[in-house]
């Protein structure tokens, strides 16, 4: 008899599975039915607790139906599978003789092992007569003691859990394109249940065992590469449990009801019509919901609130305090790394399902914490694909806290850095939390990661929602924001993707915004605004001939060479320390990267650093582009920007009332470095600043041969007009000079987040990949089978 799950993985092989499954499916039909019937038997025995031959019985049951059940989801050769025979079609049970269906009571009897006394819960918890029993595992949401359980009962918990996630993993032998309209039978049975003290005792006993801290007292925390810590193994399986149950809704039909969930007919195109979305669903076609988001979004206790989010922040601070220690490599343990990826996962669910929760977290007084943390795992994981996932999920996370405008609010408080590695602090003391938002905007922004596509309109987003209560952005963040306009408005840019529009609408408002409401509180991002005029015109002055010309010669030009990649350089527009390239033609490509390849570098032109053309280069440019662009035919794919596309977003773009105030205040900013300048050179010459020692011992020559009207610097310090200018634009003199914007003012209205169809399946995809992975490193629960959700990539 096996001992371990290993032994029975190793036993059966996927070759063997495959062959009786393809050729004798009657005999694996029986071999299903018997093994879990035996199941039954033994799951009621009474001396279960006290016989260990009848729990290691039981065990080997429950370790091969989770060997046997993801060949029962995958595609045979002829795309054909056998779930439906299997465990969804009624049939004789073995010894009885009544009709059953396999899958339902097989869902059923895994989450009754959950509970079974002296199985999964300790014998004292239940009377004698009493097999199961529906409590929750550990103190928390729900419950104020724990059950104290054994180290049997939290290793038979994670087979089981194992069961049950192998049970619901039909999703991953579905392609991604079918995933949101097909559904998942096993979950349907688990979330849409009639019996709702079992949904929140297990809702309870996952989000707790999710979340409780498991202390090493005074033990060294190292564990070698192949310990495994069941504690962890089971906060890690109960994590993924519970994110599949909250994410799952029965897919929707174009009538807006929810479709049978027997049926796998519902085709891609009918579930676009009505995209299921994390947000709670009011109802179905027979009136049930799914009650782990119904119970989700009922917690309403303010110390039920203080437990999940301070547990959340406790995993993400050990991690965080794990990789700025010294002692990292020696204290990280082998599954507690990837535990800030399902906090900040089930931060979203909570988030997006509790109002109540979202309104506690932003009331709380550590959440420019949770902020100020969230920043720092998007900067230290965005270079590695591996975490793409978690940066996309916390630029969701603070999108939708930018919807709240107390949160937007708050983040004017001054930003403490001293959270924060060396290497990620800015030398700038004054720094708000707005302020760090900005820059790690830019700084993801200017990465060119191809992975990092999807992040960009989120951080776009978040920093549009925060616009409207900007104070005080200091100047090298009002450089930075502008550089990035510059680049985004140029006009091969522009027409270069269609998705780019909507980052220069998000950017356009956001200078909308501040013209309109804080302009006197943000005197540094007005005079950077000035000083980017020319950005504001020539997209005023947007002509597509000449921007299809523009690309095109750009293009051509890159097909001849091997220039950088990169739009341009951000040189003069931004501190040259922290400058890196901006996203590329190619990087920006979500799924066409050969024709990213030939896409070049933006040249200062098409940034928009030249003159304002007269008529005669205007003609010259246009029949440039012409003639440049004439012989050539469209890739297949590419975008082609039409007239009709233009006229749909450049009329609605408010550029006017922006171009009238910056036309305002550059006559009074140009007047003041003209007095400023004027008073430098008729101010007295200041005295030659004696020169020390060790200086004129190093040049002496140059210090004998120097002009003598040129020995101190003093008069080109006192040149400099940026203060005059900054001191102006921040009194009330700036407020008269404006033009009189009333009839334009926009209204402070957030832009939400939409769950679109291609989010709904890249969660779906990001979650059952982590327990697809999760799966392989012990001993292989998926390993060989032909997943289809997405796609597998060996490390070697």
């Amino acid at each position: 008899m096996p001992d371990s799950p290993h032994d029975v993985f190793s036993l059966v092989t996927p070759a063997d599975i495959r062959r009786i499954r393809d050729t004798a499916q009657e005999n694996f039909i029986k071999l299903m039915d018997k093994v879990f019937d035996r199941l039954l038997v033994l799951k009621a025995s009474r001396d279960l607790a006290k016989n260990p031959t009848t729990t290691k019985q039981l065990l080997n049951c429950v370790r091969v139906l989770a060997r046997l059940i993801p060949f029962v989801y995958e595609a045979r050769s002829d795309g054909s599978t056998i779930e439906d025979i299997v465990l969804w079609t009624q049939r004789p049970r073995p010894g009885s003789g009544a009709d059953y269906s396999l899958g339902k009571q097989l869902v059923s009897a895994t989450i009754d092992l959950l509970f079974t006394s002296g199985f999964t819960v300790p014998q004292a918890t239940v009377g004698e007569d009493t097999a199961v029993r529906y409590t929750i595992w550990e103190n928390g949401v729900g419950q104020t003691s724990s059950l104290g359980s054994s180290k049997e009962n939290v290793s038979n918990r994670i087979e089981v859990l194992r069961l049950l996630l192998v049970l619901c993993c039909k999703t991953m032998y579905v392609p991604p394109a079918r995933s949101v309209a097909i559904a998942n039978r096993a979950l349907h049975t688990i979330a849409y249940n009639a019996n709702k003290k079992m949904v929140l005792c297990l809702l309870c006993s996952l989000l707790n065992t999710s979340l409780k801290e498991h202390s090493q007292g005074w033990a060294i925390p190292y564990r070698n590469s192949t310990a495994i810590n069941p504690a962890d193994e089971l906060t890690l399986h109960a994590m993924q449990a519970l994110f599949i149950m909250l994410e799952y809704q029965t897919p929707a039909t174009k009538g807006g009801q929810s479709s049978d969930a027997g049926s796998d007919a519902t085709s891609a195109e009918e579930s676009n019509a009505n995209t299921p979305s994390m947000v709670l669903v009011t109802g179905t076609e027979t009136g049930t919901q799914n009650l782990f988001r119904v119970f989700v979004s009922k917690l309403h206790r303010q110390q039920e609130f203080d437990y999940l989010i301070s547990n959340i922040m406790r995993l993400l601070e050990e991690t965080m305090r794990s990789n700025l220690s010294i002692l990292a490599s020696v204290t990280k343990q082998p599954t507690r790394h990837v535990m800030p990826q399902e906090a900040t996962i089930l931060l979203w669910l909570l988030l997006e399902n509790n109002n109540l929760f979202k309104e506690y977290v932003v009331d709380h007084n550590r959440s420019l914490r949770l902020f100020s943390v969230l920043l720092y795992f998007m900067l230290n994981g965005y270079t590695d694909p591996a975490q793409s996932g978690m940066v996309r999920t916390i630029s969701h996370i603070l999108h939708y806290l930018s919807e709240d405008g107390q949160f937007a609010t708050r983040l004017m408080q001054p930003f403490d850095q001293s959270i924060l590695p060396s290497q990620m602090r800015i030398v700038d003391a004054s720094l708000t939390h707005a302020d760090f938002m900005i820059n790690t905007a830019f700084t993801l922004l200017c990465s060119s990661k191809p992975y990092l596509v999807p992040v960009y309109s989120n951080l776009l987003l978040l920093v549009r929602n925060v616009s409207p209560y900007l104070t005080q952005i200091s100047q090298m963040t009002a450089d930075k924001l502008l550089s990035l306009f510059d680049i985004i408005s140029s006009p091969a840019f522009v027409i270069s993707e269609p998705y780019h529009v909507r980052w220069l609408i998000y950017l356009i408002e956001v200078f909308d915004y501040v013209v309109h409401y804080r302009a006197i509180d943000n005197p540094h991002l007005m005079y950077s605004m000035v000083k980017a005029r020319s950005c504001f015109v020539r997209l005023k002055a947007f002509d597509l001939d000449k921007a299809k010309g523009e690309l095109a010669a750009l293009r051509e030009k890159k097909s001849k060479s091997d220039a950088t990649r990169t739009i341009g350089s951000l040189g003069a527009k931004a501190d040259a320390a922290s400058v890196t390239p901006v996203p590329s033609l190619a990087t920006l490509k979500p799924d066409d990267s050969s024709e990213g390849a030939a896409s070049p570098a933006l040249s200062d032109k098409a940034r928009g650093k030249r003159p304002d053309p007269g008529p005669a280069s205007t003609s010259d440019t246009r029949e440039q582009a012409t003639t440049s662009t004439a012989p050539k035919q469209a890739s297949p794919g590419q975008f082609q920007p039409s007239t009709e596309w233009v006229f749909s977003w450049l009329p609605d773009l408010p550029l006017d009332p922006i171009i009238a105030v910056l036309d305002a205040l550059s006559v009074h900013v140009d007047r003041i470095s003209n007095d400023v300048q004027r008073s430098a050179e008729l101010a007295p010459p200041t005295e030659p600043i004696p020169s020390d020692s060790g200086k004129s011992n190093l040049e002496p020559d140059q210090s004998d041969t120097k002009p003598a009207d040129q020995t101190s610097t003093e008069p080109i310090a006192t040149a400099d007009p940026t203060l005059a200018i900054i001191h102006w634009l921040s009194s009330n003199a700036m407020t008269q000079a404006m033009p009189d914007l009333e009839d334009s003012m926009p209204e402070i209205r957030p832009r939400l987040q939409g769950m679109s169809p291609a989010l709904v399946v890249w969660f779906k995809s990001l979650l059952w990949s982590m327990v697809y992975s999760s799966g392989v490193k012990p001993f292989g629960i998926w390993k060989n089978t032909h997943v289809r959700l997405f796609v597998i990539k060996s490390s070697q």
